[in-house]
């Protein structure tokens, strides 16, 4: 959603970088327009600032999907495993990264109920199952999980590109 005056600031800042990536004129190419967004994404992801997608992107539990949509297009997907019951205390989190990924390792952000965001980061390996517990692992986190859904977003950490995303609940 839209709802802060950041978010909305900075979306639109993308908007007038895209668009002006096909006036021409500006001095810039796609490669470094595409560099710029990414830099506000990986911003975004570690705290810095308002940026684009990953703080506002939320599981939706009626359509399955997060919205806005952040999966990966790559041939083989993200994998993910969450609790699929109402948790009570720490969750495990996993991610199996598919072969020939590339990346090295993901920035996990877990949004809970009232909007907080909480980040960590693990190493992962093309073919094997990376896991984290939340809230124990995750830095800005507080006690047990509050009571409702939370979103989890994997991000690489390198090129702070959305790779998938997840949803639990806790009680």
């Amino acid at each position: 959603m839209l709802t802060t005056t950041p978010l909305r600031a900075s979306l639109c800042a993308a908007a007038v970088l895209l668009a002006t990536a096909c006036g021409g004129g500006h001095g810039r190419g796609p490669e470094q327009l595409r560099e710029m967004i990414a830099d506000t994404v990986r911003s975004s992801v570690r705290g810095e600032g308002p940026g684009l997608g990953v703080p506002d992107t939320a599981f939706d539990p009626a359509r399955y999907p997060c919205v806005p949509a952040v999966d990966s297009r790559a041939a083989h997907p993200w994998r993910t495993e969450v609790p699929r019951v109402t948790a009570d205390g720490p969750v495990e989190l996993g991610v199996l990264a598919p072969e020939g990924a590339g990346t090295a390792s993901v920035t996990v952000s877990v949004t809970g109920p009232r909007g907080g965001t909480a980040t960590t980061r693990a190493a992962v390996a093309s073919g094997e199952w990376t896991r984290v517990r939340y809230p124990d692992d995750f830095d800005g986190a507080q006690g047990s999980p509050s009571a409702g859904a939370h979103t989890v977003v994997w991000s690489d950490t390198g090129s702070g590109a959305p790779l998938t995303c997840d949803e639990f609940e806790s009680a």
